[in-house]
């Protein structure tokens, strides 16, 4: 009798356990919730585009063509957010917050390339003047092609898959 006897304490103190309530982690936002990526390109004293175009978290884009562009003016388009998700991995990967806010050289002529992370308020800016001469991850250059193709800009930036080379008609 005292198998059964501790067979049936064992059984009902496993059913009590069972049935207690579970503690469930409170839900978490989705990594790119409170997301917006920017990148402005400005012009040089060539034919470079001049444009910027911001990615938000939930996947939606905003381009602005200015000068040198086949699409001058704002657009709209919307992305994958497992898009977003893997560019902001890159962002990570390189350790864009601790990057210096501006790699500029000494030259004249060159464009400029500004790429902006906000995340959960926070923003970061690195500015890029001639940067990978004058110390600056390739890394970086290769995020703002990274921006841009997430963000597809090449359907406004080039024309029949070319760069612009005339001047915007007002």
């Amino acid at each position: 009798m005292t198998i059964l006897r501790r067979f049936l304490i064992a059984f009902g103190a496993a059913a009590l356990v069972a049935c207690a309530p579970v503690d469930t982690p409170a839900e978490t936002p989705p990594v790119t919730s409170n997301v917006e990526i920017t990148l402005t390109r400005t012009m040089c004293y060539g034919f470079c585009p001049d444009y910027t175009v911001t990615v938000t978290g939930e996947g939606q884009v905003r381009y602005e063509g200015r000068q040198f562009v086949d699409a001058v003016g704002v657009r709209t388009a919307t992305v994958p957010r497992e898009d977003v998700a893997r560019l902001l991995e890159r962002f990570d990967a390189i350790g864009f917050e601790r990057l210096n806010e501006s790699y500029r050289g000494q030259m004249t002529d060159l464009p400029t390339y500004t790429v902006t992370l906000v995340r959960n308020g926070q923003r970061k800016t690195v500015q890029d003047y001639g940067g990978v001469s004058v110390g600056m991850p390739r890394e970086v250059r290769e995020l703002q092609q990274e921006i841009d193709r997430v963000a597809q800009t090449a359907q406004w930036v080039l024309r029949n898959g070319q760069p612009v080379r005339d001047r915007p008609q007002p």
